[in-house]
């Protein structure tokens, strides 16, 4: 799992920490799920990885960046291009072991 570092910050509790935020941040080809608009350095098909942390604080879930997701599998469903093959790889997954990784991206 990728870690980052927090910079300095007046409250200690924010300063110099380090901190996982499930995402890695990158642009990426999304295919024919990406919305076609260009923004600072994105292409019509890129979309920036939102982190996934603060999921469960979502009560009633509007995922993926427009909100077209009503629920977590939806959102991994949705994914194209790059994500193509995550996307196929979830898809495979037994009901068990689709249902724990659900809960356990629910509990970030």
């Amino acid at each position: 799992m990728r870690s980052l570092r927090s910079g300095s910050h007046p409250l200690a509790a924010l300063s110099e920490r380090e901190y996982q935020p499930y995402s890695d941040f990158l642009l990426h080809d999304m295919g024919a799920a990406a919305d076609g608009i260009a923004e600072g350095g994105a292409a019509p098909r890129e979309m920036r990885t939102a982190p996934l942390w603060g999921l469960h604080r979502v009560g009633s879930p509007r995922l993926w960046h427009d909100g077209r997701a009503k629920t977590l599998e939806a959102a991994v469903l949705l994914h194209d291009g790059q994500g193509a093959a995550a996307r196929a790889a979830f898809a495979e997954l037994a009901p068990e072991a689709r249902g724990q990784l659900l809960a356990f991206l629910a509990t970030l």
